[in-house]
């Protein structure tokens, strides 16, 4: 902006300068005007007519300077002109006023209209100068404009052939790069050089004849075939080095890494963490296996596969993947049967030969155990190749089948599966042979079951490889049996020695109160250490051949085995009970064929622990079930098979001592005409109390209380019911009435033996006749307090006395003088309740007139009869009892 004193007053004075210098500028100028001529008009110029004088401009230069220092020339100039009416105003008035002017104005309309006439002919000739000027250069620029274009079409021309050599310098530099690509196996580049070729051709040179380019163009489907074929060599070439030597070498170094690595950790760790529940491979073992292991099964390690990877993005790029996936199927298939060969892995069965008849067949003649392990580490490697195969490629080449590995592997298992059977039948022979391809199966298992294949085959394999363990287990405790029992003497166990005492308690179930009685009496009087068992060594000694085996059939499924354990459960039960009851059961239950009461009573005593064993065996398997199901319970079917062989063995005991009486009692000859009385009994019924008392007393002296009970009253009432039948059936038609007190005699005398036959608590038999009786066992059943009581023998004792009611109610009735008593209605029910009517009748027919000598006898033989045949020495008939024993 301005001050408020300019710019007006600067103006003012400026325009004065201006004003008082313009007549000494105008006047040069009019002067001039006189001198002008036409000749050196044209020689004068504008800046002739403007030129200043020096002391003019001076005067002008303050202000011009002033004005430009400030920066308002412009605004100056503008003002001067805006000023000039106002500075002027009345300048013409002025000069006509001034004569001088005057004059000088009238002289100057002269030169006015010369200078005007001047200046139009100076204007015309520019004009017309300026024309021709103006003309020449528009044709000349026509002409330079019509060469320019010319050049820019050439040019342009030029550029395009440019770029048309350049492109096909193009096209022959990739055509040269795809040869050289496929020269070094880079076909996807190869390809994509063709595709980028083929493009450029058709949307450049399509209309162009050019012959070399054509021919350029005709060779591309020629190299994509060749693209093609060299894919499927490269293809092949991979089968040939993955699926050659190095199957087995895969297969064999991830098996190492399982069995010889992982394994061993996990056996470390489970024992170190007590983690014996847990087995290989479950959860828990996967979950801490250690990761710098793992990585060395890592299939990348093993398998290169980026040929196949070209070889899908090629071919999809051509649209011909079907065709690839077709020629890898060819191929692939033929590399599956010469990995099978000479098996096929196909799921067809054996067609030449008949299920079970492989002996001939060329694959069969091949199973040893490293024939069979090398062929199935080659197969693991080429499972193993296969999953890294489909899952790098997305399973294109299976058409997405994800089950692809799985269909291969349940193929070639269902052709394989006879032949394994085959060699485990034929070829394993030896419990050290199953472990040990046991061993290798289940690793096996463990390495399918991580990759996600199937292991149902190799499952059922298990299986069989656990019954043919079984059964040879079986066959090994059947011949270890066969020894035992063909060595056993039958005798109750006697033992010395305190360890082996403390052993066979520790092997052996027992009842709980035999254990304390037997700890009780482990120490006879004299302080050293003896006891006898009940049962024979047999027992003791079978407990441990079973407990053996049980613990080798549970140790072979115990570490690996995981799969279908309710299946194996079942096996293991019903191969313990086999060996119960088809082997220890049956064995025992042929020996009672035998005619040793002795070895009957043995036999006999060892089935009652037997079914103890059982039992208790039952309630082991239950408790540790292979199944870890706390709810399980286990009942061997053996324990019926016992109990049914006890009940045998009592029934051939038995006969057998029905036998034996049988055959004492035809030896018995009663003299019924007897004319006097006897005081002592026949010698024959002597014969028989004697037999009774030693077998009970020794012989069974070992048996089951139980037994023992129902064997006595089995006998008892036997002896009483033959000597009724040979009263009433065995007599003459009539019968003297000494022989009836006689017989009388006889039967008191067998009655007397009953209390001695039951042994009370170590005291002597109320009779007092303990020099008849056996020295008993410690341990023996029989003892009072291992199973009954002094009131329940002394309740036995008036059981058994009462099967000799019947025979004595006969008895009483031969000796009656008057025979009315039985037919009083009043005394026979109170009387002789036990006789029978027909019995009665047959009874009272054989019966004799009484003499009063006969009564006397029959009064002195009732009082004698106790003392003497209780303080009888019977040992001079011992000899005759052997003698008769001998014979058996």
């Amino acid at each position: 902006m301005m001050d408020q004193e300019g710019p007006y007053p600067l103006s003012q004075e400026f325009q004065r300068v201006l004003l008082s210098t313009a007549p000494s500028t105008l006047s040069p100028i009019l002067d001039s005007e006189h001198d002008i001529t036409p000749q050196n008009r044209k020689a004068q110029t504008d800046d002739d007519l403007f030129d200043l004088e020096t002391q003019t401009f001076e005067k002008w230069v303050p202000f011009l300077r002033q004005s430009v220092d400030k920066e308002v020339l412009g605004q100056v100039s503008e003002e001067l002109r805006n000023s000039i009416d106002d500075n002027f105003e009345g300048l013409e008035t002025q000069f006509l006023q001034d004569s001088q002017v005057s004059d000088k104005l009238k002289n100057s309309i002269g030169q006015v209209a010369r200078i005007q006439d001047l200046i139009d002919h100076s204007l015309l000739q520019d004009v017309n100068d300026l024309q021709e000027k103006l003309t020449a250069s528009t044709n000349e620029v026509i002409t330079k404009k019509q060469i320019y274009i010319n050049n820019k079409k050439t040019s342009l021309k030029i550029s395009e052939a440019t770029i048309l050599i350049n492109k096909v310098l193009q096209i022959l530099e990739l055509s040269n790069k795809c040869q050289e690509l496929i020269v070094e196996a880079d076909f996807f580049k190869a390809l994509q050089n063709l595709d980028s070729l083929e493009k450029i051709y058709l949307q450049e040179f399509k209309n162009y004849n050019f012959q070399f380019l054509r021919e350029i163009y005709g060779s591309i489907p020629f190299l994509k075939s060749t693209i093609k074929d060299e894919c499927i060599n490269l293809i092949r070439n991979s089968f040939n080095s993955n699926l050659g030597k190095n199957l087995s070498d895969v297969g064999e170094t991830v098996f190492k890494v399982y069995n010889e690595e992982l394994v061993p950790m996990w056996l470390e760790k489970r024992d170190s963490m007590k983690l014996t529940s847990f087995k290989f491979n479950s959860p828990v073992e996967i979950s801490m296996r250690d990761e710098v292991t793992l990585k060395k099964t890592d299939l990348e390690n093993f398998f290169h596969l980026d040929e196949f990877h070209d070889s899908i993005l090629i071919f999809k790029s051509l649209g011909e993947q079907d065709y690839l996936i077709s020629e890898f199927t060819k191929e692939y298939n033929f590399r599956k049967i010469k990995l099978t060969d000479p098996l096929s892995y196909k799921k067809s069965p054996p067609s030449s030969h008949k299920p079970g008849d492989l002996s001939n067949d060329p694959f069969a003649q091949l199973l040893t155990m490293d024939n069979l392990k090398e062929f199935f580490l080659k197969v693991l490697g080429f499972l193993l190749y296969d999953i890294s195969l489909q899952r790098s490629t997305d399973f294109i080449f299976v058409e997405n089948n994800y089950n692809a590995t799985n269909e291969f592997w349940d193929g070639l298992m269902s052709r394989l599966e006879p032949y394994l059977r085959f060699f485990i039948t034929e070829k394993l022979q030896t419990e050290e042979e199953l472990s040990a391809f046991k061993d290798f199966a289940c690793v096996y298992v463990a390495i399918l079951e991580n990759y996600k294949l199937n292991i149902e085959p190799l499952s059922k394999i298990l299986r069989s490889l656990f019954l043919k363990f079984c059964h040879i287990a079986t066959t090994a405790f059947k011949q270890e049996f066969d020894v035992l029992l063909n060595d056993d003497d039958f005798m109750p166990l006697t033992i010395n020695d305190r360890h082996l005492y403390e052993k066979v308690l520790k092997i052996c179930w027992m009842k709980e109160d035999e254990l304390v009685k037997c700890q009780d009496a482990a120490t006879n009087e004299n302080g050293e250490f003896f006891v006898t068992l009940p049962f024979s060594p047999l027992y003791p000694m079978t407990c441990t051949l079973i407990k053996k085996t049980y613990t080798k059939l549970t140790y072979f499924i115990g570490f690996f085995y995981r799969h279908d354990l309710h299946k194996l459960s079942n096996t293991l039960v019903a191969t313990i009970d086999t060996i119960f009851s088809k082997v220890v059961n049956e064995k025992i239950r042929a020996k009672l064929d035998t005619t040793s009461r002795e070895e009957i009573a043995q036999i006999l005593i060892n089935l009652d622990y037997f079914i103890i064993a059982a039992k208790e065996f039952s309630h082991l398997m239950s408790k540790e079930n292979i199944v870890q199901n706390p709810t399980i319970e286990i009942r061997l079917s053996s324990i019926k098979k016992y109990v049914e062989s006890r009940k045998y063995a009592e029934t051939k005991l038995i006969e057998l001592i029905d036998t034996k009486v049988s055959d004492i009692l035809e030896t018995v000859e009663l003299d019924w005409n007897a004319t006097t009385v006897r005081t002592e009994p026949d010698i024959s019924i002597i014969d028989i109390a004697q037999f009774l008392e030693m077998m009970f007393s020794s012989t069974l002296v070992n048996l089951p209380y139980s037994v023992q009970t129902l064997l006595i009253f089995r006998e008892f009432d036997s002896l009483t019911r033959q000597f009724l039948d040979v009263l009433l059936h065995g007599t003459p038609a009539h019968i003297s009435q000494e022989s009836v007190l006689n017989f009388e005699v006889d039967m008191r005398y067998l009655e007397s033996i009953i209390p001695r036959i039951f042994p009370t608590s170590g005291d002597e038999s109320p009779n007092n006749s303990s020099e008849l009786q056996s020295p008993m066992t410690a341990a023996s059943p029989t003892i009072t307090g291992f199973g009954r009581s002094t009131n329940s023998i002394e309740n036995n004792i008036k059981s058994l006395e009462a099967t000799f009611t019947e025979l004595k109610q006969c008895i009483e009735l031969l000796k009656q003088e008057n025979f009315t008593e039985y037919a009083d209605p009043e005394i026979r029910p109170r009387k002789y309740p036990r006789v029978k009517p027909e019995d009665a009748s047959i009874l009272i027919r054989k019966a004799q007139v009484h003499s009063s000598s006969a009564t006397a006898l029959e009064d002195d033989s009732r009082g004698s009869l106790g003392a003497d045949s209780s303080g009888r020495d019977l040992s001079s008939n011992s000899s005759r009892i052997a003698k008769f024993f001998n014979r058996y």
